[in-house]
């Protein structure tokens, strides 16, 4: 007779830099899992209250293992996610941004969805967004053929807090960390020339809109992350063909237009939506913020709904 087989252990990676208390709900989240096999490895990034000191009175003493590993200068969240994949120990890795949380199902139900999947090494859920003003659920969509050719133009698995990933493969292909936003993607799109991607739609991961720290509204990053995408993934866009290839930038120029659009630096975001339909003048969402974006703060709010409500 064989023994049963014990779960595989998840290594959760929560990444932080200067948000104690939100580091505290995100590791109790960790915590509340249904899931009994689990390690956690925080990574601080040389935050200015010690995440060791936030978590002094945290009990991790029911998980299989806890290790916080503290940067000794400010190295950025895509260093932060690489030190933490070096350091796990678990057949599977999971990430959390210390300003998200889990639900508690969240690592069984991707557990049991990719063990069902021998041949894929990424899951990814579902996400709520919780607002001022409303909670929504987000369920991505789903993506029947090239994955990679899917994520080139738009991120359909969503931010990092809801994915995990197989831990060799991870440590095989590592975050770009030159990127200071939208490094999820890119770290995507490579992964997705690798292995196969299953999608557990329920929104599992609950995301603050409201958190004032966001990464996402830095618009000048987001900038700079749009030209390195560009540079790096146009070439493999051509592979597809010089009328995917300008859908490919035309989706890039579009996000990072967006981004502008709602920092609410319309000049900026004029010029990256032209150059989103020139690109590629097939996709009607393009013109909708294209006309929004003729607007001042004024008409911000409107132009927002119509806008929303074209993509």
């Amino acid at each position: 007779m064989t023994e049963p087989r014990s779960e595989p252990l998840v290594t959760a990676v929560i990444t932080t830099y200067d948000r104690p208390a939100r580091l505290e709900a995100a590791v109790e989240s960790v915590l509340e899992q249904t899931y009994d096999s689990i390690e956690l490895v925080v990574v601080d990034d040389h935050s200015e209250t010690p995440a060791e000191a936030v978590l002094s009175d945290v009990d991790l003493g029911v998980l299989s293992g806890a290790t916080i590993v503290r940067h000794e200068t400010n190295r950025g969240a895509n260093a932060a996610r690489n030190t933490g994949i070096d350091a796990a120990s678990g057949e599977y890795v999971a990430f959390l941004d210390d300003d998200d949380q889990w639900h508690p199902a969240k690592l069984a139900r991707q557990v049991r969805a990719i063990e069902r999947h021998g041949d894929a090494g990424v899951v990814y859920t579902g996400i709520e967004r919780v607002g001022p003003d409303e909670t929504r659920a987000e369920i991505p969509p789903a993506v029947d053929g090239d994955m990679t050719k899917a994520l080139l133009c738009e991120n359909v698995v969503g931010s990092m807090s809801v994915t995990m990933v197989r831990t060799e493969l991870a440590q095989s292909v590592s975050l770009d960390e030159r990127f200071p936003c939208w490094a999820d993607l890119e770290w995507y799109i490579k992964l997705s020339r690798e292995t196969a991607f299953v999608r557990v739609p329920e929104p599992l991961v609950v995301y603050d809109c409201d958190s004032v720290e966001r990464l996402s509204r830095d618009f000048e990053k987001t900038h700079a992350g749009y030209e390195l995408f560009v540079e790096e993934f146009e070439p493999l866009a051509a592979e597809y063909g010089p009328l995917f290839r300008r859908k490919m930038c035309g989706w890039a120029a579009f996000r990072a237009g967006k981004s502008a659009f709602h920092d609410g630096r319309y000049d900026r975001a004029r010029e990256l939506l032209v150059t989103a339909v020139r690109s590629y003048p097939l996709e009607p969402a393009f013109g909708t913020y294209l006309l929004a974006s003729l607007g001042d703060r004024h008409s911000h709010r409107l132009a927002s709904a119509v806008a929303t409500i074209a993509t």
